[in-house]
């Protein structure tokens, strides 16, 4: 008689599994410490938006300007992480270029030596 709430519930389900399946493979291409912080501040924003929203008593004065302006923080904290990463990422590719040369350089000059 209630199924409405049942495929409601179903549907949340999936996008729960899907969350954490994404969660897994972006585990393995970026780490752990991007993950989490990018994945939590995603949670929290969606999942708030969603709560004002579904909830009927949303008429409070002064209450959607504290809760999207907190929103909008854990919205930009989680694009300055992956920036933060990609930054990152591009550094430790630029000095292992720079490490592998100056490697091969020592190598080929110490088996010229031999």
């Amino acid at each position: 008689d209630n199924w409405p709430s049942v495929l409601f519930a179903m549907a949340g389900g999936i996008v729960l599994s899907v969350g954490n399946l994404s969660t897994q493979y972006a585990w393995a291409l970026v780490g752990l410490s991007v993950v989490e912080v990018v994945s939590a501040c995603i949670s929290v924003v969606i999942g708030t938006t969603l709560n004002y929203f579904l909830d009927g008593r949303k008429n409070n004065a002064g209450f959607a300007e504290i809760l999207f302006s907190g929103l909008g923080c854990f919205l930009i904290a989680a694009l300055l992480g992956a920036a933060v990463h990609k930054s990152n990422d591009a550094d430790n590719k630029a000095k292992l270029i720079t490490l592998s040369s100056g490697l091969e350089e020592e190598a080929g000059y110490t088996l010229s030596l031999l």
